[in-house]
């Protein structure tokens, strides 16, 4: 009898302890997986440890960074007021007062409607000069507007469905991608940008009348009979020319030119364009090293533009251009090149530093829940313009996802206060 008593007690027990590592296990598990959110299926490399912890904390992001944030209706609203407007002003005004803007908060005016005057007057002014661009990697002109504003125009080299595989800077630039990067500066509040929009220029009409001798130099008829341009630059070749469509047109994005000074740094960030890893690429704590080379604020600055690049997926930002202390974003043309992948190292000034701006980290957690991509498509459409798949769209959304989890990793690993702290204090 004692022995049948002490095999139930000691079955009891066993049973008792089972039960106890299910609690345990379940309570600890509960919410690491939404049931709202499921990373979708992508190209992933989880190699680096710390991309696992980043994932980690993409499974159990609150709730608040999947919903939209009400406090951005005003915003939107008074953003998409600005650029709703084409007030035909003369050109020579809406030229002198983005030639003559002076301010510490931004590149261009673009309140009051000015960001739509701007944005219209480089999409219908005549064209009274045309040029290769003195410089770059791709073909780009140069246009000369009536009232002597200077425009570059990236032409189209893709179709806006087309994926770039290879690595994150393969391929031409996407001149839709310019355009995109210029709305997306401008729902984020990163303000330091050129004004650029999509525009069609006939050849025949606006070039080849006004074209210089150099330019013409870079003309060739193609097998049917089409005369395109191959232009003057370090990968220009004869072979990969721009031609006309059936209309005649060249569509690109016209990107206002900035003729200002700046200060030229190579990124301590850059990436090596080979097979060899760059020490950024091996040792994790390399930011220590970054942060005895630069100041805070353009150390801030750097990771504002990280997390930009990354959103568009721009992995070709080699080196920064600086003016007023701000970098400017410049050539944002490898951006939006394949939908099914995020190269999580684009964020490694943000998740190696872990350290951001209160007032980036409060703008990024305003535009939650679809409202960035949901703005920069109102804002496209005031222009009659498409610029990106559907799929591009819910990249974008994916991956703002994946900052919000690299902040979240950080604040798990050093504490709120230490990453959102007043740097500039």
């Amino acid at each position: 009898m004692s022995m049948n008593y002490a095999f139930g007690f000691s079955l009891f027990l066993l049973v008792l302890v089972a039960l106890n590592i299910f609690f345990f296990y379940t309570l600890n598990t509960v919410g690491l997986k939404s049931h709202t959110f499921n990373v979708p299926s992508i190209n992933i490399d989880l190699t680096p440890s710390v991309f696992k912890e980043i994932y980690d904390y993409l499974n159990y992001l609150p709730n608040q960074y999947k919903s939209i944030n009400s406090k951005f209706a005003l915003k939107q609203k008074n953003l998409i007021s600005s650029f709703n407007t084409t007030k035909n002003d003369k050109t020579e005004s809406i030229w002198s007062e983005t030639q003559n803007w002076i301010s510490e908060d931004s590149l261009f005016p673009h309140e009051n409607g000015a960001a739509g005057k701007i944005l219209h007057a480089i999409q219908t002014t005549q064209i009274a000069l045309v040029d290769n661009a003195p410089k770059g990697t791709q073909l780009k002109l140069l246009l000369l507007l009536e009232g002597k504003q200077k425009i570059f125009f990236k032409p189209k080299r893709y179709n806006l469905n087309h994926v770039v595989n290879g690595n994150i800077y393969a391929g031409f630039d996407r001149h839709n991608s310019e355009v995109f990067a210029y709305y997306l500066a401008m729902v984020l509040n990163f303000k330091w940008i050129a004004p650029s929009i999509i525009r069609r220029i006939h050849l025949h009409k606006d070039i080849v009348p006004f074209a210089t001798m150099g330019l013409k130099k870079t003309m060739i008829k193609n097998d049917s009979g089409s005369l395109c341009i191959y232009g003057k630059c370090f990968y220009c070749r004869k072979n990969e020319t721009v031609c006309p469509d059936q209309n005649g047109e060249i569509e690109g994005a016209a990107i206002l030119y900035l003729d200002k000074q700046f200060k030229i740094h190579k990124s301590p960030w850059r990436r090596s364009y080979s097979n060899r890893k760059m020490e950024w690429e091996i040792d994790n704590a390399f930011c220590k090293k970054v942060k005895g080379s630069m100041s805070t604020k353009l150390l801030l600055n750097l990771i504002d533009v990280a997390i930009f690049d990354f959103l568009i997926q721009n992995g070709d930002r080699h080196r920064f251009e600086v003016y007023k202390d701000q970098i400017i974003l410049l050539d944002n043309g490898k951006g939006l090149g394949n939908p099914a992948v995020d190269e999580l190292d684009i964020l490694a000034p943000l998740y190696q530093c872990c350290m951001i701006s209160p007032s980036t980290w409060q703008k990024l957690e305003m535009v939650s829940g679809g409202s960035l991509t949901n703005t920069i498509k109102q804002l496209a459409a005031l222009q009659g313009q498409k610029l990106a798949t559907e799929e591009h769209f819910k990249a974008v959304e994916r991956r703002l996802l994946k900052v919000y989890a690299t902040v979240q990793y950080c604040i798990g690993k050093y504490s709120r206060a230490k990453v959102l702290k007043n740097w500039l204090a």
